[in-house]
């Protein structure tokens, strides 16, 4: 009899372990989602750290550039993809990422967004050339980029293009609206300028 109680109490203390595994077993696969979630969000908030960081040492970047040159706006544009067409294809747009305004100069920005790379293809080509170096925009033969100019009251531009692994990625660029462009205007200077900044965009 004794024997039987002993086999009894072995058995439900087996019973009770299974079920605290059991239970233990439920906790982890019901909150396994919720603890992944939190080491995604804690692992994305150090990408959004390290990302504003970096976008604040380009504004002031930028905004040397613009101290430095006696600019009235510096910005950068950067390329991405667009629209898929039937045949599988991206449509390219560039879009204004950064932006820095003088006093009394309009910011562009938030209207230079998902512009299409086709409606500028001379204008593009003189950047990825290192010609893209006015002192009279009226002299640039594109008509839709003269004309877009003169609408931001732009009377010199100069741009530099970025290239990321031998890829035209981005452009930097200076606006000069008050005045013209300084007739000694070192485009060398400013490109090696400029190509610092691109490293901090592929951060």
């Amino acid at each position: 009899m004794q024997e039987i109680k002993n086999i009894l109490e072995q058995l439900r203390k087996m019973k009770t372990q299974v079920i605290i595994i059991l239970l233990i077993a439920f906790i982890l696969f019901y909150y396994r989602p919720l603890i992944t979630e939190i080491v995604e969000d804690d692992i994305k908030t150090n990408e959004v750290k390290t990302d504003i960081n970096n976008n604040v040492i380009i504004q002031k970047m930028l905004n040397d550039l613009v101290y430095k040159y006696k600019a009235d706006r510096a910005y950068i544009f950067r390329f991405h993809n667009g629209i898929t067409f039937y045949d599988g294809k991206h449509k390219n747009h560039q879009s204004m990422a950064f932006e820095v305004c003088n006093k009394g100069i309009s910011s562009e920005a938030m209207r230079l967004q998902n512009l299409p790379t086709s409606l500028f293809p001379m204008f593009l080509q003189e950047i990825m050339l290192d010609k893209m170096v006015y002192s009279n925009i009226n002299e640039i033969r594109e008509n839709a980029t003269r004309i877009a100019l003169k609408e931001q009251g732009i009377k010199s531009i100069v741009i530099a293009p970025i290239l990321t692994n031998g890829q035209f990625t981005a452009y930097i660029g200076l606006d000069f609206v008050k005045d013209s462009i300084d007739n000694n205007f070192d485009y060398r200077e400013f490109k090696a300028f400029t190509d610092e900044i691109g490293l901090m965009l592929i951060k």
